[in-house]
């Protein structure tokens, strides 16, 4: 298990879901917080469940301005930055007529390039110490086209693994590794923020007993942070639908 006594990390999407669940989890296991995400209120209330060294940047990491926010006080704790948790994510429902250009255009600023970006700032810091871990997490999306409807989601998440992957072969012998995290259905606000979530309602309480909790995939990824793996499946339920869906 790997030992993350001290470590700074930087997490994104913090404020609910996933990254709600994921902070405690991390912060019980030493790690010093910075925490982000657009709502500043939400983000407080993570930050009390948050045992370790705990900073709240209310932040969008779309806006450049904002990203060097984060990275900067992030710096401040300790000198160094030695994880960074891409976590904060969008999604949409609708066929490729129904979601529009700007919809599809978000979907990646979100899902892509906040990462990508975010993950050019931090890695100065880790090349130096010649250390340093930037997970991303992604979904069983972006391995298989794993619903109908979702395929702007499914194209942004391709495009983030693909970013791992081609990451992590230029990062090899650095000592900075890369995490591809793919959850199954999470019960999170991800689908009731969506564009098109009215018309996905009716079709997510179909998948409602299917879905994994917010805390089961915050649980699997802190023990997944020790992998020798590139692609990781946090709960049982996405390594079960990728070998169903594989072809698709």
């Amino acid at each position: 298990m790997l030992d993350l006594t001290d470590k700074v990390a930087i997490l994104t999407g913090a404020s609910s879901g996933i990254g709600a669940a994921l902070a405690p989890a991390l912060s019980r296991r030493g790690v010093r917080l910075v925490l982000t995400a657009r709502r500043a209120d939400r983000l407080e209330a993570t930050a009390r469940l948050c045992p370790s060294e705990t900073v709240v940047v209310p932040a969008d990491v779309t806006v450049a301005a904002d990203r060097e926010r984060i990275v900067s006080r992030a710096l401040e704790l300790a000198g160094r930055i030695d994880l960074l948790v891409n976590n904060a994510g969008l999604g949409a429902y609708g066929t490729i007529a129904e979601i529009g250009e700007a919809e599809w255009r978000q979907l990646f600023e979100v899902n892509l390039f906040a990462p990508v970006l975010l993950t050019r700032a931090v890695l100065p810091s880790m090349l130096e110490r010649r250390d340093g871990l930037v997970v991303n997490v992604a979904s069983i999306g972006g391995l298989v086209a794993h619903s109908d409807r979702v395929t702007p989601y499914v194209a942004s998440k391709h495009a983030l693994v693909g970013f791992c992957r081609g990451l992590a072969r230029d990062l090899a012998g650095t000592g900075v590794r890369v995490l591809a995290v793919c959850p199954h259905l999470t019960d999170t606000e991800l689908f009731a923020v969506a564009p098109g979530s009215a018309e996905m309602a009716s079709v997510l309480e179909q998948y409602k007993s299917f879905m994994d909790s917010s805390e089961a995939v915050a649980s699997g990824i802190v023990e997944s942070l020790g992998s020798d793996r590139l692609v990781v499946f946090p709960t049982p339920k996405p390594a079960k639908a990728y070998e169903k869906l594989r072809d698709i």
